[in-house]
Order: C-alpha cells, then structure tokens, then sequence
C-alpha cells in the first residue's frame, strides 16, 4: 500500500513538473494559426498584445507601409521576443535547440516567416548545423549580411519555403557586468564575453519579396 502511495505521489510529481514542449522545425507546417504558437492562454492580461512562453516575453506589433501619416495601410503582423532565457528551449531542429521565437503573419494571420534563436552557440554546432541542413537540402548559398557589422548568412531554396540560417557574432560590451572579489566586499568590473547568435528564418515563399530584407528591427533583422 504505501509504495503504490509513492508511485501515485510520483506520477503526480512529474505531471506537475511538465513542460511545454518545444516547437518541431524539422518539416514545420508554414500553414500552422498563429494560435499554434500563442494564444488567450499565454496572453498577459495587464498588457495589451504581450504573450509569455516560458521565460520569453513576446510582444505584438501592427506593422504599416510607411505611406503619408493618416493614410498608413497594416501589412503585416510582427510577433516579436522582448526577452528570454538562455535555459528555455522553445523550439528545437533534431539536436540542436532554439531559446527564443519571433513570427510575422499577415493581417489576416497567415504565416509569412518564422524564427527561431539560438542565444549563445559555439562555431562548431553553427558548423554542424549548416553541414545538417546541406545534407539534407544540398548545398547551401552562402553570402554575406550587414548589420552593424557583417554576418554570414546560409539560404536554402526549398520547393514551398526558403529556409536561411544567420551566424551573429555578439558581445556584452554594452552590458554592465560586476563581480564581487573572495572576501565578498569589492565590487569589480567582470569579464566583458564574445560569443555567436543563430538566426534561422523558415520562409513561406509566396511572401519571400515582403519578408526578405524588409524586417527592421528585433530579431527579424537579420532576415536579409
């Protein structure tokens, strides 16, 4: 009797201890509803258009064609990460995982693009990663972007998708960052670090001429 009361304790446990499970990009349906991904349940309710999924905040934001003030038209719909955590895997491609997601659809929310961020990763998985997706889809078309400074940027052309993959190189030199020496008493500069960020852009190619080089800013920047 009391080791079925274990089991049963147990088995709640790790019921209650379940996560999200992460979004699949590998054949990811570009036909997915934006409620696919968030929705009145993850949708703060003091904020207007803000969603948390785990740690990641995303707000969303009404993008207009620029045209003369009073006249703007919406042309899409930006869903955009305001923060995350490097600890969250909100998406994941076979081994390699994502911390962050950002999406544009449509106004009447189709999807055109979705992204997923890698916050921190070595050369090597980007190396790996890139050697994956040319396996899979042939040889990728590698060219350069610039923002701030240059980036490289890997672009496969699927039948239905354009997939591009973006290698960031950043650092925290506008972060502050302290310390606190052995005794605990001297609070001191830290270590200021470099590391690389991974942008992948699954886009929907019917929308390839209003995605592609036309994001200004957050994490859809890059889609170049």
């Amino acid at each position: 009797m009391i080791k079925q009361y274990r089991l049963l304790l147990l088995a709640l446990l790790l019921i209650g201890c379940k996560k999200e499970p992460a979004i699949e990009l590998e054949d990811f349906n570009l036909n997915s509803k934006v409620s696919t991904f968030v929705s009145d349940k993850n949708k703060y309710k003091t904020y207007t258009n803000y969603y948390q999924i785990k740690s990641e905040i995303i707000g969303a934001d009404t993008v207009s064609d620029g045209e003369l003030i009073g006249s703007e038209q919406p042309i899409r719909i930006d869903y955009k990460q305001q923060m995350f955590s490097y600890e969250d895997v909100i998406a994941r491609f076979g081994d390699f995982e994502f911390n962050a997601i950002n999406f544009a659809t449509t106004v009447t929310g189709k999807l055109m693009v979705f992204n997923a961020v890698a916050g921190k990763i070595s050369l090597k998985e980007t190396q790996s990663f890139v050697q994956l997706f040319n396996d899979k889809y042939g040889k990728a078309a590698k060219t350069k972007g610039e923002f701030i400074k240059p980036f490289d940027i890997y672009t496969w052309q699927l039948k239905d998708r354009i997939i591009k993959y973006c290698v960031v190189s950043e650092d925290d030199s506008n972060a502050l960052k302290v310390g606190t020496d052995k005794n605990q008493h001297t609070v001191k500069q830290g270590k200021k670090e470099t590391y690389l960020k991974a942008f992948i852009y699954i886009i929907k190619k019917e929308y390839a001429d209003q995605v592609i080089g036309q994001m200004s800013s957050g994490d859809l920047l890059y889609c170049d």
